[in-house]
């Protein structure tokens, strides 16, 4: 395909605006209305009008670098763009440094979606992060987390988008003045050098007390009660701190109660002694106060409004006993309730604000400050202290507390103490840090301790419901720990903060005996079980206080050097172990991973606490007769050895999950009839089972069956299990008849399957929505009533060589979109596209099928006419089919056609395809090695391409914006076609211009190349060539940008002789430089430089080509010749007429 990216070797236009969109969703709708609207206050604006097509991120990160403001517009597709992400995740760097400003816009997607990675947004998200691991997810992780948290707008449906536009253009020009007048470009922040010596700088607290404030009413005639919560650290007390010293001033009567838990531990608070303190700047001596009765004390407080903070509560008991009923607090008071445990505030207030973590930018200075000032004096960080400096604030996460002790710590200490502290930091927190830590930890009730140390030594950021059903007892403790912050729910998965995961792993190990440190727990297993005292040597107490305390063991097998011996009875004794891993983290395949633990004598297994059971390789045939599987909830013995999972049939209440695949040896599955909670079975590769058990009825609960690779299953049992949703039958080669099992599902999967034909209570699966039917071989016949599965979405019958017949109307198949049918032998395709003629067609045409597949079908000779009527169409694939001999008349929307290797395709539709106003996408049509392709087909492919490029020149014209790359076309040939005003032999091309060239009706530059490949060449399984565009004015500045012309396929192929090569790109960089400089007419280039050249794959560029696409304002199209002077030729394309213009002088051959 195109892809263009570009740099300007010049001055950056000062105070530019640069633009963070998902650009398929907004380019053409909110964003060009609001880059319009910036131009006209004169904002310089650049935007990135190649979105997502593979060129290197640093010219794009030069230019967030140089911009003073970043628009970030998360919309519901935002989350699908890693390239967004990308930027995002610059964005927030250039933040965190101080050198940019970033607005967010929620543009009709919920902020909580966005914040919280939930819905559309989240979801989008979660299926790109699959592609994606490590430190990269976790950075755009934390940007998604910062850069929604400022300040910034919200356009829901009903929003007036042109009042919003007006709205954020005035907050860019607000900001801008800002910067002009050298003020921070953030929130506000106080200035280290003017802070109190005695105090520490409040980074970021403004907006964090701005954002309470607006909570307030002052003038109300109630009283108002705030919640103030957050993690231990965080800075709540800070806060409520600064808004007490700001507005106790409007009030006579005002109190700060600090650290409300420890004066109740100290039992040295009551609710008399608490008024009493209200009292104390009444003229009241101490005696009188005392002296008072309760009514008569009630009577003098309701006389005053007070103001009043509670500290650091850690019960509600607390409350009730200090505020009771509030019934003695005059009406219009204001209370504040600080607190790191949201449970204890519930019912008890009237809003709450929760105090977030500082971002990267407040944190990095707030560490700074203390790790190389603290006083008057604020130091920069130089050199490596600047790279460790941002290693210790991200560790802290944003919070204050860890920050402000890290860096007084690390004050004046060199570049090795650093280094070793942070070293240190990645195996257990600082000890101050884990002191503070540790008296929310303490307060936790025995039940919510191990659940927090079970996450956070096994499950941090795992699956939210999945942990729960391993971890709770009831159904409260992740509830109850995230109203604590001890964990946080986000994305639905559950997470932890750093410092709390340090703390707790250490805690883990050291008090509570869960081990995943290979040595520690290689150094419990590897003593014999003499005496049964297996775990003396590592915990130096009685095998009665260590085996017995043991909850939970995770061994990475990879880090064991040879094989390992057990006795027996190692696992005795452990009573209450309930989490028991081992596995292998540089393989889980059978392919490297292995056990290397071995059992000689055998294995007792007496455990009836186990949730979690995953052992990789399990090298028995079967668990252990003494094994309890009562509280199991999660079994995976992949690649195991087992014949069967346990002798006879074991209650299993609480069996969710069972992974067995690849147990190859496994034959019985009878010990599973209970398991009727169970929701996902996995038995892939499980080579040697032959049928399932008729009770597997009773799985009522069962969502996800995988039995992909079960070679030796011959049938399936007559049940209905009424939950299943997916049942993968993938391979398995002995099946010969499928059966219904299941009226629910959605996704069913028979490819490789040994089925001759389909049930015909197939019409029962109402729900179903993808059916793959590949390399059915032995399948001759579909049945109609196929046609009646209103649900289904996806169709899949390739490789099934006997099909001859494919009954069924696509009309008919109302919610079909891909639809795939190469490899097959069918002859009577006109049945396929067989419209009903009475039926109107309309916009939006007969049938939602947006792929089709044909490829590799040597009974198709032409395709049906009507295919045109297949409005949602976007890839049609006739690869390979070598008697095809002709294309109709292709649908309006279509972006891929891809005839590859059809050697008898003399002939297209005239014109290829209806043109029609659509949005912008990247159109491939390729037609390489179909070598018999008459040369008027050729004119009609390159025909249909200037008009694609013309239409969109219409657009541009009309709505005064830039086209992106359109459209790539290749076919045989070894020449520029003469429509192309500049062609060259070679690769090359040396171009000077004429004044005003370069003016607002040029919309896009067309590039062509001709490529000979060798004669003997493997499959490519890419092709591209990239041409890199250099422009020159008279002032010696450059305009580079690069295009890519790509094939556009993504599996092997032969190129057989030269092709021709056609893209179109975007001239937007060309523009925006020349309208956003000063000096317009000098800025204007006068040379160009295009130079091709082959990158992926093989061949040599052999010609050419150029050519520049204008749109009049007459609407008259003028070819130039090359001496300036032009001609005037009409034509028309739907309602408007473009201009090819030559208006270059030619430097090269032609």
């Amino acid at each position: 395909m195109v892809v263009s990216s570009s740099s300007v070797q010049s001055s950056p236009p000062q105070h530019q605006v640069f633009i963070n969109f998902r650009g398929k969703q907004l380019r053409n709708g909110f964003v060009s209305h609001l880059e319009k609207a910036l131009r006209k206050d004169g904002i310089n604006v650049f935007i990135d009008k190649n979105e997502t097509k593979g060129k290197d991120l640093s010219i794009l990160f030069s230019r967030i670098e140089e911009s003073r403001i970043a628009l970030a517009i998360f919309s519901t597709l935002y989350t699908e763009s890693n390239w967004c992400l990308n930027e995002l995740e610059k964005i927030k760097e250039c933040v965190d440094l101080g050198k940019l400003v970033v607005i967010p816009i929620f543009y009709k997607v919920e902020t909580d979606d966005v914040k919280n990675l939930k819905g559309v947004f989240g979801d989008k998200f979660w299926e790109l992060a699959k592609t994606c691991r490590g430190e990269k997810l976790d950075k755009w992780k934390e940007a998604l987390e910062d850069v929604p948290k400022k300040l910034g707008f919200t356009l829901s449906e009903m929003s007036d988008e042109g009042e919003y536009i007006s709205k954020i253009v005035g907050q860019v020009m607000k900001v801008l003045s800002d910067v002009s007048a050298g003020l921070e470009r953030d929130v506000p922040i106080e200035d280290p050098s003017e802070a109190d010596p005695d105090s520490s700088p409040l980074y970021g607290i403004e907006t964090r007390l701005k954002q309470l404030e607006e909570k307030l009413e002052f003038e109300c005639e109630s009283t108002l009660t705030v919640g103030v919560v957050g993690m231990p650290g965080i800075g709540k007390t800070t806060l409520t701190k600064m808004l007490y010293e700001k507005w106790q001033h409007k009030f006579l009567r005002c109190v700060f109660l600090h650290d409300v838990r420890k004066l109740w531990q100290d039992r040295m608070m009551d609710r008399n002694i608490f008024m009493r303190e209200l009292l104390k700047d009444d003229d009241l001596s101490q005696q009188v106060a005392a002296d008072l009765s309760p009514e008569s004390l009630k009577a003098l407080l309701l006389s005053k409004k007070s103001l009043v903070v509670l500290d650091n509560v850690t019960d509600k008991k607390q409350i009730e006993v200090l505020l009771g009923e509030c019934d003695w607090i005059k009406k219009g008071s204001l209370i504040f309730i600080t607190t790191s445990d949201k449970s204890v505030i519930e019912g008890k207030v009237d809003d709450t604000y929760e105090v977030l973590r500082l971002s990267g930018r407040e944190s990095f200075q707030y560490f700074s400050y203390f790790a190389f000032g603290g006083g008057k004096h604020y130091y920069t960080p130089k050199g490596n202290f600047m790279n460790l400096s941002r290693l210790f604030a991200d560790y802290a996460k944003g919070n204050p507390l860890a920050l402000k002790i890290l860096g007084v710590e690390l004050n004046g200490k060199d570049e090795t103490h650093w280094e070793d502290k942070l070293s240190k930091l990645a195996q257990s927190p600082d000890k101050t840090i884990q002191n503070v830590l540790q008296i929310s930890y303490d307060g936790l009730s025995e039940l919510h301790k191990n659940v927090f140390l079970d996450v956070a030594c096994f499950f941090r950021s795992g699956d939210e419901y999945y942990v729960k059903c391993l971890v709770e007892s009831c159904d409260s403790e992740i509830k109850d720990l995230a109203s604590k912050f001890f964990i946080n729910i986000s994305g639905g998965r559950v997470e932890m903060h750093d410092l709390l995961y340090t703390f707790g792993k250490e805690l883990g190990l050291q008090g509570s005996r869960r081990l995943w440190n290979h040595k520690g727990v290689v150094g419990a297993l590897k003593k014999r079980a003499r005496l049964l005292l297996v775990l003396t040597s590592l915990f130096l107490i009685g095998y009665k206080q260590g085996a017995e305390s043991v909850r939970g063991i995770f061994l990475d097998m990879s880090e064991l050097k040879k094989k390992l011996p057990l006795e027996k009875c190692t696992f005795s004794g452990m009573r209450n172990l309930r989490y028991l891993k081992f596995y292998n983290s540089c393989c889980h395949r059978e392919c490297e991973a292995d056990c290397k633990l071995s059992f000689p004598e055998g294995l007792e297994f007496p455990l009836d606490e186990v949730r979690y059971l995953y052992w990789l390789k399990f090298p028995l045939k079967k668990l252990p007769k003494d094994f309890n599987p009562k509280n199991l909830t999660d079994l995976s013995l992949p690649y195991s050895e087992i014949e069967e999972i346990w002798e006879g049939v074991k209650a299993t209440p609480k069996l969710k999950w069972v992974d067995l695949s690849h147990s190859s040896k496994l034959s019985k599955l009878s010990g599973l009839q209970n398991a009727e909670s169970l929701q996902r079975l996995s038995l892939e590769g499980c080579k040697s089972l032959q049928e399932l058990p008729r009770e597997m009825n009773h799985m009522k609960s069962l969502v996800f069956l995988n039995m992909r690779g079960c070679t030796s299953l011959r049938f399936l049992p007559h049940m209905n299990l009424i939950s299943m949703k997916t049942l993968i039958l993938t391979n398995c080669s002995s099946l010969q008849e499928f059966r219904v099992i299941s009226d629910n599902l959605e996704t069913l999967k028979l490819d490789g399957t040994a089925i001759s034909q389909l049930p015909a209570n197939m019409v029962k699966l109402q729900r179903l929505m993808v059916l793959n039917l590949k390399d059915c071989i032995m399948l001759e016949a579909v049945p109609e009533s196929l046609g009646k599965l209103k649900k289904l979405q996806e169709l899949v019958l390739s490789g099934c060589s006997k099909l001859k017949t494919f009954p069924i109307p696509i009309e008919n198949m109302k919610r079909l979109q891909i639809l795939l049918l190469d490899t097959t032998a069918i002859t009577d395709m006109p049945k396929i596209l067989q419209f009903n003629s009475q039926i109107k067609c309309g916009m939006n045409g007969l049938s939602s099928l947006r792929h089709l597949c044909l490829s590799r079908n040597n009974m198709i000779t032409n395709l049906q006419v009507n295919i045109s009527q297949l409005h949602h169409l976007r890839l049609l694939d006739v690869k390979y089919c070598k008697n095809l001999t002709s294309i109709p008349l292709l649908p309006p929307n279509l972006e891929v056609l891809d005839a590859h290797g059809c050697e008898k395709l003399k002939t297209v539709a005239t014109p290829l395809a209806l043109l029609k106003l659509m949005e912008q996408v990247h159109s491939k049509f390729i037609f390489t090695n179909c070598n018999n392709l008459e040369q008027v087909a050729k004119n009609s492919i390159t025909v249909y391409a200037q008009r694609k490029s013309q239409q969109d020149a219409v657009r541009c014209y009309k709505e005064g914006n830039v086209s992106e790359a359109l459209l790539i076309t290749s076919f045989p040939g070894s020449e520029v076609p003469s429509w192309f005003n500049h062609r060259t032999i070679g690769s090359s091309l040396k171009l000077k211009f004429p004044p005003h060239w370069c003016d607002n009706r040029l919309s896009t530059i067309v590039l062509c190349a001709v490529v000979s490949f060798p004669c003997t060449q493997d499959e490519i399984n890419r092709f591209s060539i990239e041409c890199t565009c250099e422009f020159t004015n008279e002032l010696g500045t450059c305009v580079r940008f690069s295009c890519t012309l790509g094939g556009g396929w993504i599996e092997p192929r032969e190129i057989d002789s030269d092709h021709v090569f056609i893209g179109y790109t975007s001239c937007s960089h060309l523009r925006n430089h020349v309208e956003g400089s000063g000096e317009h007419h000098k800025c204007v280039p006068t040379e160009a430089s295009i130079e091709f050249e082959v990158r992926d794959g093989a061949g040599e560029i052999v010609n050419c080509g150029l050519s520049l696409v204008y749109e009049e304002p007459n609407h008259a199209v003028t070819e130039g010749d090359y001496n300036g002077t032009s001609s005037r030729r009409d034509f028309s394309v739907g309602e408007s007429i473009v201009s090819f213009a030559v208006r270059l002088y030619f430097l090269g051959h032609h």
